[in-house]
C-alpha cells in the first residue's frame, strides 16, 4: 500500500495513503498527539494547523477529516476549557457586556475569521454582537464546530465562539428560534425509534445500516 510521509510536532511518521490525520496518529502510537472527540468532524476537538515546506495551502482543520498528504506539517491547537456562561432569555448588549467583559476588545485584526475552518464571519459577528444584532449573530454561528481556534489566535482574549454559542442559546430560551414539525414526520416517531433499537447489537447495527440508506423503518 502507497505510504506518505507526515511530521507532526516534529515527529515524523510514515501514514498510509487515504487515511485521515487521526487515523495515521493512532496507528502509529501517537493518539495522544491530538485530543479527539466524536472522530466525525463535530465535535472539533481534533483542530490542527497545516502547513507544507512547498507552496500547497494548508491552514487550520480538522484531523478527524483532513486525509494525510506527502510532506505535511501538522500542529495540534489544544485549546483550553473555560468555565461557561450560563445564557439568558431576551438578551440585550447590556447582558452579553456582563457575560463577556471582553467584547469591546476586538482589534478587528481578522485572524478570528481567517483560521474559522467553517468559514463563519467571526470578526463581523463580533461586531454584530457589539450592536446587539443577535438574529444575525445567531445565523453565523449555526455551523461553529466550537474548536475554540478564533479564541486561541486572539491577542485580546474576545471569546468569539463562546460568546455566539451565547447568543445562540440565550435566543433560544427566548423561543426565537420555534421548531416547526417536519411536513413529512411520522405521528409514531417514537415507536418507529423504539422498533429500530430493539433487538440484539448485531441485529440493531443491521437495522440502523438499512435506515440510513433507505430512510424506513424494517417491518
Amino acid at each position: 500500500m502507497e505510504t506518505v510521509n507526515i511530521n507532526i510536532s516534529g515527529k515524523t511518521i510514515h501514514a498510509r495513503a487515504g487515511e485521515t490525520i487521526i487515523q495515521a496518529l493512532w496507528s502509529a502510537g501517537l493518539a495522544e498527539e491530538v485530543k479527539t472527540g466524536c472522530a466525525g468532524g463535530v465535535c472539533g476537538a481534533c483542530t490542527v494547523t497545516v502547513r507544507f515546506p512547498d507552496d500547497r495551502p494548508g491552514g487550520s482543520d480538522l484531523a478527524c477529516m483532513r486525509l494525510v498528504e506527502e510532506g505535511m506539517e501538522i500542529f495540534p491547537c489544544p485549546v483550553d476549557g473555560i468555565a461557561p456562561q450560563a445564557p439568558t432569555p431576551y438578551p440585550d448588549q447590556e447582558k452579553i457586556q456582563s457575560a463577556f467583559p471582553t467584547l469591546n476588545r476586538c482589534t478587528k485584526c481578522g485572524s478570528c475569521t481567517s483560521v474559522c475552518p467553517m468559514s463563519i464571519p467571526v470578526m463581523d459577528s463580533v461586531l454584530r454582537m457589539q450592536n446587539a444584532e443577535f438574529d444575525q449573530v445567531a445565523d453565523d454561528f449555526t455551523t461553529c464546530i466550537h474548536c475554540g481556534l478564533c479564541r486561541f489566535v486572539c491577542e485580546d482574549k474576545v471569546k468569539p465562539h463562546n460568546m455566539g454559542i451565547w447568543v445562540r442559546r440565550s435566543l433560544g430560551m427566548t423561543g426565537e428560534f420555534p421548531v416547526e414539525p417536519l411536513a413529512d414526520a411520522s405521528e409514531n416517531a417514537g415507536g418507529e425509534w423504539q422498533e429500530l433499537l430493539s433487538g440484539s447489537p448485531e441485529e440493531i447495527l443491521r437495522r440502523c445500516k438499512s435506515f440510513r440508506q433507505t430512510g424506513k423503518i424494517e417491518a
